[in-house]
């Protein structure tokens, strides 16, 4: 099957709960909301991706497992190809238990790898690469996603790059290698050693011709461009949750980049489709329109000069 934007990154299922503001340890205690969805940075971008229209696939594995089945389902609800998941024996996809504070909309994430295997470099077909217009990878299958990312320069195909944590080392050369990289402020700082977002910004400058944006929750999000920084503020929201926000981030940042928007206008893009997605319990609730999201921007254009 013919797909446009080709991703790859951890699996996961997440489990959220909204936990009440008091309750008993050690007792029986009713939640408002308990949700199981698929997770994870790249999940969550490609169904944000998919959902919007532009066909998507996602390049990993799947096994005969409760966990697989419920990430396999999550995919293909939200219109992810799924036929490029490799059978993998005592694969299982990584597990999260997502608590979710009713106040503020802000989530804590406990989570387990256990059975967990990353995508591996000889599981990698290059016919499956060449002809998408588009990869998106994050930053914890590492080895895979660097194989992915020197296929994607080979055939001049572009790339966008979520990433969070991991092994300094492996981050930068995935930076060297990507041509727009994504990452949170915390992530920029542990990897270029600096601590303000423009030190931040010029200092990997120096490793990549790469689009560089580094984001910052209800801060906003900044980028270079002709070396000069711009600056993207946040939209007031009434945050739900937060969990996905920053995945649904780079979903949009890349239909936006294939729609051939400007960077000022990816970055708006971007910004609004977040601000809606916090509004609801989970990252994989809801998929605002096009139309939507537009609308969003239109209403704070104070915001995007």
């Amino acid at each position: 099957m013919k797909y446009d934007v080709l991703v790859s990154g951890m699996m996961v299922v997440d489990l959220l709960i909204e936990l009440p503001a008091q309750y008993t340890k050690g007792s029986k205690q009713e939640v408002r909301q308990i949700s199981v969805q698929g997770g994870a940075p790249a999940g969550n971008a490609a169904c944000v991706i998919a959902s919007s229209g532009i066909s998507t696939a996602f390049l990993g594995y799947k096994s005969d497992t409760v966990l697989s089945h419920i990430a396999i389902q999550e995919f293909e609800r939200c219109n992810v190809d799924t036929s490029l998941l490799l059978e993998k024996d005592k694969f299982q996809p990584a597990i999260a238990a997502v608590e979710v504070d009713p106040v503020n909309g802000e989530r804590t994430v406990f989570y387990s790898l256990n059975g967990y295997m990353p995508l591996a470099p000889e599981d990698i077909y290059e016919v499956s690469v060449k002809n998408c217009r588009l990869i998106l990878v994050d930053g914890y299958d590492v080895a895979g996603n660097l194989a992915l990312l020197k296929l994607a320069k080979k055939h001049k195909i572009t790339s966008v790059l979520d990433l969070e944590a991991g092994n300094s080392t492996d981050l930068l050369q995935m930076i060297q290698l990507g041509g727009h990289i994504i990452l949170p402020l915390e992530g920029a700082q542990f990897i270029s050693g600096q601590q303000t977002v423009e030190d931040c910004l010029f200092a990997l400058a120096k490793e990549t011709k790469g689009q560089l944006v580094v984001t910052d929750g209800v801060n906003g999000s900044w980028a270079l461009e002709n070396g000069n920084i711009i600056h993207q503020p946040a939209f007031p929201t009434n945050a739900i949750d937060t969990t996905g926000c920053g995945d649904a981030f780079h979903g949009a940042y890349a239909i936006a980049l294939l729609s051939g928007k400007t960077l000022r206008q990816r970055l708006q893009y971007a910004t609004a489709y977040a601000s809606i997605i916090a509004t609801f319990f989970g990252g994989r609730s809801y998929y605002p329109s096009q139309s939507e999201v537009e609308s969003l921007i239109i209403k704070y254009q104070e915001l995007c000069q």
